[in-house]
Order: C-alpha cells, then structure tokens, then sequence
C-alpha cells in the first residue's frame, strides 16, 4: 500500500475542485451475494462469476434509490443517460475486486467483530439496546434469514477494512491544503463577446449535393426509435378497494409483527442543555447569535462522542437539571413543549438532537427508551395499507383472467366484463408520456416488445396494472433524405453558420491580440460586451458550472496574458474572454477554517485514492462482460 499512495500524484487535487470525483464504488446494502443463482453470469472477475440475479438486484436498488431522490419514475432515456445499468455492474466488479484483494492481505471479520456490528445497528434496538425479534422481524420483511444477511454484513465489513488499510498512509500536507483552497477559492472577473449563428443563418444556401453528404455523414442524428401502438385494459387499484376487506384481527396481527413501525415511545429517560434566547429586540441580536453558534458547538461535539453530562453541568442554564449532568429522569409526552416533545420521542435512544423552542434552543440525549404504546393513528394506517394491497392482488388476479379472455373478445368487451378503463395509444416511442397515463417506462419497454397482435404479460405500474394487445410496430429507422430534407437543411444551414461565427469570432480575437483597444473592437464588431461577476472555478464561468472550457479559459488569464488563446465553443456560441481582475482567496478565513478544510479534504483524498486503486485493480483483472438484461 506503501508504494501505491507515493505514486498517487497531486492530481487528486484538480479533480477534486472541478468536480470529476466519480466514485465508481458505492457501499450498498448487500447485493445478494456474488454467485448465481442459476441464471446465468454477467460477468466473471479473475474468473469469479457475477450472477444475473446479484446484477439485476444492484440495477433495481440503484434504480429506486434515483426515483426516490427525483421523486419521479426514470424513463429510459434517463436510465441510458445516467449509464445506471454499467454502473450497476461496475460496482459488482469493485466489490468482486475488494474482496478478493482482501483475502489476499489475509483480511478478516471475527464472529466477534460480527457481532458487534451488528448489534450496533440502530434498527434492531429496541429500549436502547439489542433486541432478537426486532433483527428477526427486520430480516423477515426484507425476505432475509440470518445466515444470508449475516454473510452479507461480514463481506461489507472485510471491504471496510480493506480500504481502511488501502487509506490508512493518506495524508493533507500543508502545502497541499493551501493549494486546494486556492484552487477553490481563488476568483476570477472577465469581460466577454458572444458570436452566434442567428445572423448568418438567413445567408445559408446549400446545395443538393451538400444536403445528401451531409444526411450520409449524420445519420445518426436523423434515426427514429422503434415505436408502438397498442390497445390496453387498466386495472386501477382503487377500482378494486370496495372488494378488498381487512378484519379487525389481521390488522391487530400485522402491528404486533412490525412494533418498530407502529409502536412509539410512552415514557424515556432524557437528558438536556438548555441554552435560553435573549429577548426579542434587536439590542440582543448579537446575543442571540453568540448563543445559536454556542449551540453547534456543543452539538458539534456531543456529536463526535463528548460526555454529555460533563457539558450539561457545565454548559447548561436549566438549573433544576444542570448538577445531575442534564438528567430529567423520566419524561412523558406533554410535559415540555410541542416541539421539545416531537424531536425527543422520536430520537433512538443514545442519540443526540437540537430543539429551538420559543423559550430557548435545546440539546437532547435520549438515554433510554423506558415503556412503548401503540400509534394512535396504526390501526388506520395499517388498514389502508392492507386493504390497498388485498385491492392490488385482486386487480392483479382479474388483469390475468382478462389477459386469457383477450385471445377470444375484444378489448372493448373486456373493459365492460371488468368494468375497467380502455384505451388505445398513438404511436409511442421511449420516453413519451403515455395519454392518460403519464410517463410510464414499463408500459412503454412492454409495448416494444410486442409484435403486431401480440398480447403482453401483466404489467404491474404504481396504481394498477395494464393488459396491452399490439396494434402495430414500426422498428428503428433512418427515414429516406426526401422525407426529412427540411430537418437536415435546418441543421445544416446552422452549422455553416456556426462555422461562419468561428470565423468572425476569430478574425477580431486577432486585432485585440495585435493590441487594439477592446471599446474599439466592441464597437466595430457591433456585439455587446459583458461583463461576468467574480467567480471561482466551483462557481464556474459567469454561475454556469457545467461551463468548464470557459471557466478553465478564464483562469488561465492575467494582466500579462488577457486573452484567450482562441474563440471557445459553449451552448452554439463563440466566446472572445478579456481579463478584467482576479482576487485571490482570503487568508484569514482559510487560517480559521483550516482544520475542519484539512478533515474534509482529507476524506476526498482517501476517496479518490479508493477509485484509482480501484481502476488500477481493473486494470490488471481478467475481467470478461457479457451482455447485460
């Protein structure tokens, strides 16, 4: 490991400022194991197999977690877009080569380790410690026994360790910590014209010949996805809630095995810092912000394992708490305020919250959960779930009865047997909403895949489900030049005049190098100029960080220097960048900053050290890829 971190080069440090950190290795909750399960291999690493179902397990767990952070379902465009299927993948192929590289170190988990992690975690505690049902009744909802789970934690902790070893040697020398807070902090002021194509378009006339190279050179451009028209029957889960019956004794039963979800705290043992706010007037505004930093601090530090009661005999202004280390003893809901009582008996025992309260800002450790009651609201709430999911089984058994009724009856016969909506798309293509539907990749992937006549299996979507019959298929094509011409004029007529805005862009970025005056420029070119605000690289060029060549440009910039070596291309316009002023970061506030800066940077560091030993372990593998579901 030695070796590896001196040949690691100050590199990490540019990568890092514009933001070209792409950690190909994610820790994930398990995948499954590494072996398959009799589908079929993706891949092998070093001849250790990837199965089919370990990778489409990783696929879908990425998958939702993008849909839950868009709050949105991801079409396929997106799913190619963001590369989520080679991602997935690539994160099996690091989990394959970290293991392995372990085992070659002889890096191994104890029973004991094990065991203790595992105990550890927050959601198998009950009353501030470990409890054996809730690990059994946790696994079982997840569809996991003990020895799969068991299995899966000791192989994340082995690859904890074996990057623990790999970062172990990783350091943020001095002169490394001010080099990466110039570079991120550091600012740059520009002045700047923009040549686009709009004025040239009107003088664009190509001919025939160059219209026909032009469509043999970009056809890409020009195919059109395989598309689909398709009759379908939905089966909406609410059009089946009045059928769907929950008895009382199923929802009491359904509580009692998921008490995490459905019991709360009744009566805990807290402790609390009480840091009162000064009134409201403005002669206490620096009072008050003198007590909310005094407050992160503390949080600050509690959070990184300081004594609580040591700081509340100390800290604390709550003189009925204050010499029993911030002790309350034993609280029940309503005998603090409505915001003191949220955050309190929702914390997991152990764990430390802040509260702000019209009488002052609060620091809460729960050190025990003493007594647990039932949700008020759980009989409700798991009611509708179970009717919702008792309405979805039958929507789901009907779509299968109508699906085998289709080869005999229409589809409108259907609909009125079922008493379900109909309906009958227009062409559709990846990516389109469906009419009525909205955007739904599964529906829009099943009817692709049909043939003309064809009927699909059950297809299952957040509110129901579809039964959908081909109409017609129309397979990916280049449609002949004569059918397109004006689209491929269009576009070639402004690349001609894009190239005509290169050269003009060119032609006076000359005259200011050979010295003449940029008002005098500026007015004889007859294009405004502007001017950006100081920005720095993470900002990017005028606030646009996705402008990287221009932003890159700009800081290459001086009195000596103050243009660019040519026009720069961003988003169809030319870009003629002049130097105005640059400011460099301020000292002091990095003097302030530096420890939390170097704690920081130094995680990046280790990071970044992570993915290119990654890389280099690819590198060396024997990796083979099939093809990818």
């Amino acid at each position: 490991m030695l070796n590896y971190l001196r040949r690691y080069s100050r590199s990490w440090i540019i990568a890092l400022v514009i933001g070209a950190i792409a950690i190909v290795f994610v820790f994930t909750f398990g995948y499954g194991g590494r072996k398959s399960g009799g589908m079929g291999e993706v891949a092998t690493v070093n001849g250790e197999p990837i199965g089919r179902d370990a990778y489409q397990q990783q696929f879908y767990n990425m998958l939702r977690q993008y849909q839950e952070q868009s709050q949105s379902e991801l079409t396929e465009e997106m799913v190619k877009a963001l590369r989520l299927k080679e991602m997935a993948l690539q994160r099996l192929i690091g989990e394959a080569l970290t293991l392995q590289a372990a085992e070659r170190l002889g890096l191994k988990v104890s029973d004991a380790e094990l065991r203790d992690e595992i105990q550890r975690l927050p959601y198998f505690q009950r009353g501030g410690g470990f409890d054996e049902q809730i690990y059994d009744i946790v696994l079982s909802r997840n569809r996991l026994t003990r020895d799969i789970f068991e299995a899966q934690e000791r192989r994340r902790l082995q690859m904890r360790k074996m990057f623990e070893d790999l970062t172990s040697l990783a350091k943020v020398s001095d002169a490394e910590l001010l080099d990466m807070y110039h570079l991120s902090k550091d600012a740059v002021q520009v002045s700047y014209l923009a040549f686009g194509p709009d004025k040239f378009l009107a003088k664009q006339n190509p001919s025939a010949a160059d219209l026909s190279r032009y469509y043999q050179e970009h056809q890409a451009a020009f195919r059109l996805p395989a598309r689909a028209r398709v009759s379908y029957l939905y089966f909406r889960v609410q059009d089946f809630l009045e059928q769907a019956k929950v008895s009382s004794p199923e929802v009491e039963a359904f509580i009692q095995d998921h008490p995490a979800e459905f019991f709360r705290p009744k009566v805990i043992r807290v402790r609390q810092i009480w840091l009162p706010l000064p009134p409201k007037a403005e002669a206490a505004k620096n009072q008050k912000e003198s007590v909310e930093k005094q407050a992160q601090e503390l949080l600050g530090k509690l959070q990184g394992g300081a004594d609580f009661a040591q700081l509340a005999q100390i800290q604390s202004q709550d003189p009925a708490s204050r010499d029993k280390g911030g002790d309350l003893g034993e609280v029940v809901r309503g005998q603090h305020p409505p915001e003191w009582d949220r955050v309190a008996f929702g914390l997991p025992a152990g764990q430390v919250a802040r509260v702000d309260t019209p009488q002052g800002i609060y620091l809460l450790k729960v050190e025990e959960i003493k007594e647990t009651e039932k949700d008020p609201e759980a009989e409700a709430r798991v009611s509708a779930l179970l009717r919702e999911r008792r309405a979805r089984t039958l929507a789901q058994e009907a779509a299968r009865e109508a699906r085998s009724a289709l080869f005999q009856e229409t589809v409108a016969e259907i609909a009125k047997k079922y008493k379900v909506k109909a309906g009958e798309t227009p062409w559709l293509a990846p990516g389109d909403q469906v009419p009525g539907l909205g955007e739904l990749p599964t529906f829009n992937q099943t009817a692709l895949q049909l043939k003309a006549g064809e009927v699909s299996r059950v297809v299952s979507l957040p509110d129901g489900c579809v039964v959908m019959k081909s109409l017609e298929y129309q397979a990916e094509q280049v449609p002949p030049l004569e059918k397109i011409k004006d689209q491929v004029a269009q576009q070639l007529k402004k690349q001609m005049a894009l190239q005509e805005a290169e050269q003009e862009a060119g032609r006076w970025l000359a005259r200011l190098k050979k010295g003449e005056n940029l008002t005098q420029v500026v007015a004889a070119a007859g294009v405004p100029v502007k001017e950006s605000k100081l920005f720095t690289r993470v900002e990017g060029f005028d606030g646009q960080p996705r402008a990287e060549v221009l932003t890159s440009a700009a800081f290459t910039l001086s009195k000596e220097q103050p243009y660019a070596e040519q026009p720069l291309l961003w988003q169809d316009n030319y870009y003629i960048l002049a130097f105005k002023e640059r400011r460099a970061a301020d000292q002091a506030e990095y003097q302030k900053n530096k420890e939390k800066l170097q704690a920081r940077y130094l995680e990046q560091k280790k990071q970044m050290l992570v993915q290119s030993w990654l890389e280099a372990e690819r590198q060396q593998a024997k990796i083979k890829v099939y093809e990818l579901p």
